[in-house]
Parts: C-alpha cells; sequence; structure tokens
C-alpha cells in the first residue's frame, strides 16, 4: 500500500512523538520523578506500553521507507524533467550573427 508523501510524513511524526512520549514516560516512571506509579506494575498495563512500543517502532519504519520511495521518485522526476530540457535545449539551432 502506498501513501501519499504529505501522510508518509505526517505518520513519521505521529510514530516518532508517541515513540518519545512512551520513552519519557518510562523513563520518568524508573527515576520516579512526577509519575504516581503505582506499587506494581500489572502485566496489563506492561502488555500495553509493550504494544505501544512495538506499533510505533512498525510506525517509523513503514512510514520512513514510504517517505524515502517519494523522496526517490521526486528526484527521478526531477533528473528526467531536467534531462528533458537539456535535450530540447541542444536541438536548437544556433543564432548566426553577422
Amino acid at each position: 500500500m502506498q501513501v501519499s508523501k504529505r501522510m508518509a510524513l505526517h505518520g513519521l511524526n505521529v510514530s516518532m512523538a508517541v515513540f518519545l512520549g512512551i520513552s519519557a514516560y518510562g523513563l520518568l516512571g524508573f527515576l520516579g520523578i512526577g509519575v504516581e506509579t503505582p506499587g506494581a506494575a500489572t502485566l496489563r498495563g506492561t502488555l500495553l506500553i509493550a504494544a505501544g512500543i512495538a506499533a510505533s517502532i512498525a510506525g517509523i519504519c513503514y512510514f520512513g521507507i514510504q517517505l524515502d520511495r517519494r523522496k526517490d521518485e521526486d528526484r527521478k522526476a526531477e533528473e528526467q524533467r531536467t534531462a528533458e530540457e537539456s535535450a530540447r535545449k541542444g536541438r536548437r539551432k544556433p543564432v548566426r550573427t553577422g
């Protein structure tokens, strides 16, 4: 499934934000700063956080690949356009002066 360049960029940004948010939450919880931690982590909570991390990493990978493909397509199209313009300029008859 292909996504547009704009959608790939937004998906990548959202995935990175989710990953950073979960990571910051985990780090703050580990350090005990500003996060009310229950006495013991539940299995359900741990699995939800692990699923969120896995989903955000998968999103970063997927949307990163899609963004690279769209940028590569744009670069190839620009090269083709430039080659067509230079070929068109090369076919012009020289202007004679004199």
